[in-house]
């Protein structure tokens, strides 16, 4: 059960940091906005692991080869997004945009994908283990964006900036990391 939660913990990292720049991009901070960010990022990190599960071993080697490289490219484009907005006069809230969500449940969930992997050939509960993933996430996410609602009272230039280059670090330390240790 701790071995779980601690997995559970560890993949939720990524997803906490998003829900604090995707809060910084919010306007309003809403609850419901709140709900729909960590929902949306509890499910992808569930949702991987069963893809990852159902896959088993047979592409193992073919996905721990290039999923840093998909997370990467993913948080960089959404990276560069962010700030590429903070330049625009009008500029969208990412919290409210689903294709922009998912593309960050995506990104934050590849590591996911490599556990779930790895869950088919251990003697696990596969439905305890989602439901621990699950609900640590969406803890995580929520508790991620309530920071950065109080973080980023101020509304700037600045702060946005901060978000992508938060995003894009992530990426590049999922690389560096696959390519280096």
């Amino acid at each position: 059960m701790l071995t779980l939660f601690l997995i559970a913990l560890s993949l939720s990292f990524d997803s906490f940091a998003t829900s604090v720049g995707l809060s910084c991009k919010d306007d309003k901070h809403r609850l419901a906005t709140a709900f729909k960010i960590s929902a949306i990022f509890a499910i992808f990190q569930t949702a991987m692991p069963i893809f990852g599960f159902l896959i088993g071993s047979g592409l193992e080697r073919l996905i721990s080869h290039i999923d840093h490289w998909i997370a990467f490219f993913l948080l960089l484009g959404v990276g560069v997004r962010f700030i590429q907005e903070a330049y625009k006069e009008n500029k969208i809230i990412h919290a409210k945009n689903w294709k922009i969500l998912a593309l960050l449940g995506l990104a934050t969930s590849i590591d996911a994908f490599v556990i779930g992997i790895t869950f088919a050939f251990i003697d696990i509960s596969l439905a305890h283990a989602l439901l621990i993933i699950f609900f640590t996430t969406l803890g995580i996410s929520f508790f991620g964006y309530e920071c950065g609602r109080r973080i980023c009272l101020l509304k700037s230039r600045k702060i946005e900036i901060i978000g992508g280059v938060i995003l894009i670090a992530i990426g590049t330390k999922i690389l560096l990391t696959h390519l280096f240790f």
